[in-house]
């Protein structure tokens, strides 16, 4: 097993890409520690936990309710799972949101709301988690930013402006860190078929490639023949937190069907 032994904390990791992370984690052998808001899946289909899902899955897991704008939170988390895992090898910052609206469109509410999980959650979480990271022997930080931390999207003004901090701030870790053993990579994912509610609503059943027009326009918006499932990236996730990636940092892998090349 690549993972054996090691102990992660993923992000947003109750539902979609963090739930995917945080399961192939587990088939490799690692403990995981799920933050995140609810515990409650999102997914279409779905009822167990995450930790559930580990722990049948023969790993450790602890869930702890995570506002990752609150640095007291933030704290519980790390300190749960060293807690449980009695240290840290690798950190997962893939908890995100999004809303719609050009800059002139967007809130300041929502620019600072956007800003404040997105680009600070992944600072604070980065904060309070390194030092363990730099006890380890195998310390990873691996930040889930996205193909629009490349191109702009319209009506993204916020999202983008994140993510695209996110492939920044993924070179500068690497900076500072690498040298002290902690790799620090980026994930950018494409279309990813998660189960986020068209609307954004949890209490919506109904996922938005479930409507096949809105399918088809973001099939067509990749040079392969589908959008790609959560699994894709957790399985890159894997290969970043291995011995495997140990001579990789300061790169931002971006898995989206070719949707950037176009």
């Amino acid at each position: 097993m690549e993972l054996e032994g090691r102990a992660a904390i993923v992000t947003g990791g109750s539902s979609g890409i963090g739930r995917a992370i945080a399961l192939a984690f587990a088939r490799e052998g690692a403990d995981v520690a799920v933050g995140d808001v609810r515990e409650t899946p999102k997914d279409v289909g779905e009822s167990a936990s995450t930790a559930e899902r580990v722990r049948e899955l023969g790993g450790e897991a602890v869930f702890c309710e995570t506002d990752i704008t609150d640095p007291e939170q933030v704290t519980d988390l790390v300190d749960a799972a060293v807690d449980a895992f009695g240290g840290l090898d690798v950190l997962v910052n893939n908890a995100g949101i999004s809303r719609d609206g050009t800059v002139h469109e967007t809130s300041e509410d929502d620019w600072n709301d956007i800003v404040d999980v997105n680009l600070s959650g992944a600072y604070r979480c980065a904060k309070t988690a390194m030092p363990h990271l730099l006890e380890s022997d195998h310390g990873r930080v691996i930040n889930v930013a996205s193909q629009m931390g490349f191109v702009g999207m319209p009506e993204s003004a916020a999202y983008c402006a994140t993510k695209g901090g996110m492939v920044n701030l993924t070179r500068q870790m690497a900076v500072d860190y690498s040298g002290e053993g902690v790799t620090v990579n980026g994930i950018c994912p494409g279309p990813i078929k998660t189960s986020m509610s068209r609307d954004g609503s949890a209490d919506d059943p109904k996922a938005w490639y479930e409507d096949e027009e809105e399918l088809a326009h973001y099939e067509e918006q990749v040079l392969t023949p589908k959008i790609g499932e959560p699994e894709d990236v957790g399985r890159a996730a894997v290969f970043i937190a291995s011995d495997g990636a140990r001579f990789m940092t300061g790169h931002n892998l971006v898995i989206d069907g070719g949707y950037v090349a176009k």
